[in-house]
């Protein structure tokens, strides 16, 4: 089994549970097609909501799609029952041919953090400063609209209502790592070490363990 980088640490392991340890025959639904649903990703949205999708494949032609929902439903109740003010939702549960598709929405980030238990922002540069994230990273430009090649942590101070994702690399244990997809609502012009712009607004993270940053307009 290939691992994704990390689209979720919580939401990843109850399908891994799920899928591995569930095994008799559930209904199966029909296959998700299309670019989206190709990839893990995590989507960074204008109005601040967070959309993080999981598509794994684990060689097996059959899985209690109903039980994953279950399980994914009551992970959601449990974090809710912890914080009153979280907003979790689970827009989609799909099983077919031999994968997996789950995709779950969050009022904020976080909302994506708690529920997952990662290190993760998605906001302005100002804001992630105040909150204490570190910024003294050098990034590179990826677009031809970046206004330079690169920038450290003074021209990031400098670029404050710029908006940054921050999130966790997940380690790999040896195992060979699949991309995860980070899509964001505005054209990246900067990302961090690992960080492979694959569009104008998304872009694929490779590098395994750590921290990894994108900025966009």
């Amino acid at each position: 089994m290939k691992k994704s980088m990390r689209a979720g640490k919580t939401l990843f392991l109850i399908v891994c549970f799920c899928v591995m340890g569930l095994t008799a025959c559930g209904e199966k639904t029909q296959e998700s097609t299309g670019e989206e649903a190709a990839v893990s990703s995590i989507s960074v949205n204008k109005d601040g909501s967070i959309s993080s999708r999981i598509v794994e494949d684990f060689g097996e032609s059959y899985y209690d799609a109903g039980g994953l929902k279950s399980m994914i439903e009551s992970a959601i109740a449990d974090y809710k029952g912890q914080d009153s003010t979280a907003q979790v939702t689970l827009k989609k549960c799909e099983a077919s041919d031999g994968s997996v598709n789950v995709l779950m929405e969050f009022a904020d980030y976080k909302s994506y953090a708690g529920f997952n238990g990662e290190n993760f922002f998605a906001g302005t540069i100002q804001a992630a400063n105040q909150a204490g994230f570190d910024l003294n990273v050098t990034l590179q430009a990826v677009s031809d609209n970046a206004d330079l090649t690169s920038v450290s942590k003074p021209e990031l101070l400098g670029m404050g209502d710029n908006h940054i994702v921050i999130f966790e690399a997940a380690g790999t244990d040896g195992a060979e790592a699949q991309p995860m997809r980070i899509n964001c609502f505005d054209e990246i012009l900067y990302a961090g070490e690992g960080v492979v712009a694959v569009g104008k607004k998304s872009a694929d993270v490779t590098v395994s363990g750590g921290y990894g940053m994108i900025v966009f307009k």
